[in-house]
């Protein structure tokens, strides 16, 4: 959201780039019944180290019944870290171009290119 926030000027040329982090976190709230009918089934388990929704996915397989091993947890926990630490790193390369670029608003290739640049 940093980056979203450094590349527009205006919040109307945010709404566009907003549309793919909203749905990073919606998704999460559509598996958690699945993964709570089968904890450990393979997409439960898969899904439990995709950073955007490992986090939701391991809590609902952690609440169930049977709950996972402990090295599944650290797992999640280390990918969640790490996913966490790229996205600092992507955002700090876009605030890095995006304060200093005027004119039209930028779309998601526009702020992969300027990762880049930077």
């Amino acid at each position: 959201m940093l980056a979203i926030g450094a590349a527009v000027s205006r919040s109307a040329d945010a709404q566009s780039l907003m549309a793919p982090v909203m749905l990073l976190l919606v998704a999460p709230y559509l598996l958690v019944p699945m993964i709570g009918r089968a904890p450990d089934s393979t997409v439960s388990v898969v899904i439990s180290f995709v950073p955007p929704v490992n986090s939701f996915a391991m809590l609902a397989r952690l609440a169930s019944g049977t709950p996972p091993p402990l090295w599944q947890v650290l797992g999640s926990v280390v990918s969640g870290v790490a996913a966490a630490c790229i996205a600092v790193w992507f955002a700090a390369k876009v605030f890095k171009i995006g304060l200093l670029m005027h004119g039209k608003p930028p779309n998601l290739a526009t702020l992969v290119r300027w990762t880049r640049m930077a």
